[in-house]
């Protein structure tokens, strides 16, 4: 008997299955068993069982393989699909899965037959929206518990620091990035060793959705479900829904706050769904007319501030410009200091001058070259700068200045004073066409996060987004941003009014032009499908290979599969991305 074997190994794209010949024992499809491979035993996944094969002759023998574990017969196809719609080969996909094996195993693990029994009235596929997602019937803490007599409970979250909250409040395991291979390993198996588990985790456990039974999303609309700078790319809400045509029983639970541009472009009626969220907000324009005595703030933001001290209330403010200057820019006669590599401007650091770039560090320069002026300070106010000011004024504060990544993993104090100093950058850093997409789902999340912590939030900002920003706290108002979203998706072309399909090439010019020849016998063969490109990143450091970006936007009619088909060739030249989340970049 034959068997082909999945191996746990990055292998190039085109490469798949390895057959072994089994000359005792036998070994199942779906089995993860030990297999000898280039002088060493590694992990494989049986995906096939045949009397003959066509390398018979080169098949390696074995005997009674040493079996890991006994997964679903379905995960084999699972690996499979998901490799080719990521474009990488399935044993790099189910190396990305398991990660490194441990040398010792405490024994074969055999997944529990399922209960297949739905509970009464439950949907096979429901959406909520909460402002407060997790307490609450239909919140996410009593989600799980209620779940969890009707089969294993995978709940997958956006991000590390709320896997660790989530964790800790239902006291069960979690499993991230950071915790070490072999622990790791023990909780994923002990996930599939126990019929009732719950397991917490990031993007990185969301192809154990094939062996749940219950997936809860929690904040679906959130593009960190995305694995979008290493390979293999992988959504992990892609790969929940393909485990869902493989696994009849699992039921899928997503809870979010705000539905994304896609969904609602799908079903309209997802904006009405949306809850609107009743907090203390205030909104505060910056003009010469209302500023403070603290740079950057406003005078109702001041006020709060005076307010939140008097009370002994903590102070968090949002400010994404890093350091103390945004720039080391002479005042006088608007010199610029420049990265050499770079040749953009470089950040004040108070210690030394940075470039955002290449994260180049360079002494700071006394004086300006150019005119000899020591008042270097014609930039933006960074949030090392600003708290100093604000420590200057309220000594005895409890203040705090964040940038976007501390923000999102802090926890928020209850009570808190939250000061957003610009709505405008909440979104990100990445210019392009679903910059404010994004600062509308992230808007509402700050709102819902100050109502459920019963804090006071100030948002900052220009006209006119400082204007219409209140109504997306609103259903209506949402639907009709959204709206206008669409129309300008339409008049450029982009998702979710058109397909689009993203390949990022590496090196050399002369490489874009190999791909240009590519992609223009593709749209002949296609008619109704174009290309757009080369796009050159600019804002890349100078020390790695230059990289372009070329648009495919296939026919209205063309299937995942047409796609795949057509666009596989390109993974020669390039990484290819069936649903980018960023276009440029």
């Amino acid at each position: 008997m034959f068997i082909s074997v999945i191996p746990a190994l990055k292998m190039p794209f085109g490469h798949c299955f390895f057959d072994y010949e089994i000359s005792e024992g036998e070994a199942h499809i779906g089995d993860l068993i030990l297999v000898p491979f280039r002088n060493q035993m590694i992990a494989g996944l049986v995906a096939k069982k045949s009397p003959k094969s066509a390398w018979a002759d080169k098949a390696i023998k074995i005997s009674n393989p040493r079996k890991i574990a006994k997964l679903p017969e379905s995960i084999a196809d699972f690996c499979i699909i998901s490799a080719r719609e990521s474009f990488v080969s399935p044993p790099t996909m189910l190396n990305a899965w398991l990660r490194k094996i441990p040398k010792r195993f405490s024994g074969e693990t055999h997944i529990s037959l399922r209960n297949t029994t739905l509970p009464k009235d439950a949907k096979k596929n429901e959406v909520r929206y909460l402002v407060n997602r997790y307490v609450g019937a239909l919140g996410i803490i009593e989600t799980v518990t209620t779940n969890q007599a009707n089969g294993r409970v995978l709940l997958l979250t956006p991000w590390k620091h709320r896997v660790e909250f989530l964790s800790t409040k239902l006291g069960a395991p979690s499993l991230h990035k950071d915790i070490a291979y072999g622990e790791a390993w023990r909780i994923w198996m002990n996930f599939l060793n126990n019929p009732h588990g719950i397991l917490i985790a990031t993007r990185l456990g969301a192809w154990l959705s094939i062996i749940a039974d219950v997936v809860i999303l929690d904040e679906p609309e959130n593009d960190d479900f995305k694995q979008d700078e290493l390979t293999p790319r992988y959504d992990a809400r892609r790969i929940v829904k393909l485990a869902y045509d493989f696994n009849p029983s699992m039921r899928i639970i997503s809870i979010g706050t705000t539905p994304n541009l896609a969904d609602f472009a799908e079903n309209a009626h997802l904006a009405s769904m949306s809850p609107t969220i009743d907090s203390d907000i205030e909104f505060a324009r910056l003009d010469t007319m209302n500023r403070s005595p603290l740079e950057m703030l406003t005078n109702e933001a001041f006020t709060a501030m005076e307010e939140a001290v008097l009370n002994k209330n903590p102070i968090r403010i949002l400010h994404t410009v890093l350091g103390m200057r945004g720039r080391v820019r002479c005042a006088d006669c608007d010199w610029l200091m420049e990265c050499a590599s770079c040749k953009i401007g470089l950040r004040n650091m108070q210690n030394h001058a940075l470039c955002p770039r290449c994260e180049n560090k360079t002494e700071l320069p006394m004086s300006c070259p150019r005119c000899g002026s020591t008042n270097l300070s014609k930039a933006i106010i960074g949030s090392e700068g600003l708290l100093k000011i604000c420590m200057a004024n309220f000594p005895n504060a409890d203040i705090k200045v964040l940038d976007l990544h501390e923000w999102v993993t802090q926890p928020i104090q209850q009570n808190s004073l939250l000061i957003i100093t610009n709505i405008a950058y909440i979104g990100g850093y990445v210019e392009d066409i679903r910059k404010q997409e994004r600062l509308v789902l992230a808007f509402r999340r700050f709102a819902s996060q100050a109502c459920v912590a019963k804090c006071k939030l100030i948002f900052q900002g220009l006209s006119p987004l400082i204007d219409i920003a209140p109504s997306w706290l609103e259903p209506q108002g949402l639907a009709k941003q959204w709206e206008l979203e669409i129309k300008d998706r339409q008049e450029f072309l982009y998702p979710p009014t058109q397909k689009i399909c993203k390949l990022i090439q590496i090196g050399k010019s002369e490489h874009a032009n190999m791909i240009k020849l590519k992609l223009e016998e593709i749209c002949v063969k296609n008619p109704d499908w174009r290309f757009r490109g080369p796009y050159p990143i600019e804002r890349f450091a100078k020390t790695r290979e230059p990289r372009s970006i070329f648009h495919i936007l296939p026919s209205k009619t063309a299937t995942r599969t047409d796609l795949i088909n057509e666009l596989s060739v390109l993974t020669a030249y390039g990484i290819v991305d069936l649903d980018p989340i960023a276009f440029f970049c």
